[in-house]
């Protein structure tokens, strides 16, 4: 059967019942998973069928050979996107879990890897005292350091050039026109003239009008409010 999320967390949860020591029921399964015994009795009927565990009538739930290192994969998933988020991102634990739980289900043995790669670099750096570690962790904590497209900036306001998010013919259009990162822009205005508004700005001196296509493909860096 498709391993869709639901299933995976079927067979995480029996996974973790029986890494806390006890054996799964359908009446712990339903508590853990927030749907009724019912549910959770027609969702193991299915998974028995499939072969990756084994549920007798009124008897506890067991992980087949097969369910258990499909189970062990999502556990695996989950508990080192936990660890990247708390260890790397900063996140609280509760957030942590929440948001591996979404995730888990997402990303596929290649992200997985890649990631995991980018977490032990980071770690190595972080073990060297690096330097450019602390900065990197300092970007992430400064809400100024996020940058925002051109479209929602405040009126008034300026920035630096993060990145051009455009493709194809309006990505080439915004390069020849000299937009890169680093450039500056100042006195962002919005009018009314086109769906989605007109948007005016300065930019090395000269004036320049956008629709919001190009104002939703130019980001960038918020100057620091003090």
């Amino acid at each position: 059967m498709s391993l869709t999320a639901r299933v995976e967390d079927y067979l995480e949860s029996v996974l973790e019942i029986e890494m806390s020591g006890d054996i799964a029921t359908v009446t712990q399964l339903a508590k853990n998973l927030g749907v009724t015994k019912a549910t959770v009795t027609a969702a193991l009927k299915r998974l028995d069928d499939s072969g990756l565990l084994e549920h007798e009538r009124y008897g506890d739930v067991m992980l087949t050979a097969a369910g258990r290192e499909k189970a062990l994969a999502v556990y695996r998933r989950h508990e080192f996107l936990s660890d990247f988020f708390v260890r790397i991102l900063g996140f609280t634990r509760e957030r942590a879990q929440n948001v591996a739980c979404v995730m888990e289900h997402e990303i596929d043995e290649s992200t997985e890897r890649r990631l995991a790669a980018f977490t032990d670099a980071l770690a190595l750096a972080e073990r060297n005292g690096e330097a450019w570690l602390d900065e990197l962790k300092g970007r992430m904590d400064s809400p100024h350091e996020l940058p925002v497209p051109l479209c929602l900036m405040e009126d008034g306001s300026g920035g630096v050039i993060a990145r051009i998010t455009a493709q194809y013919e309006l990505r080439k259009r915004l390069n020849a026109a000299g937009f890169a990162p680093g450039v500056d822009i100042s006195d962002i205005r919005k009018t009314e003239g086109l769906p989605g508004g007109v948007f005016t700005f300065n930019m090395n001196g000269m004036g320049i009008r956008f629709g919001i296509a190009e104002a939703s493909a130019v980001w960038l860096y918020q100057p620091e409010r003090v």
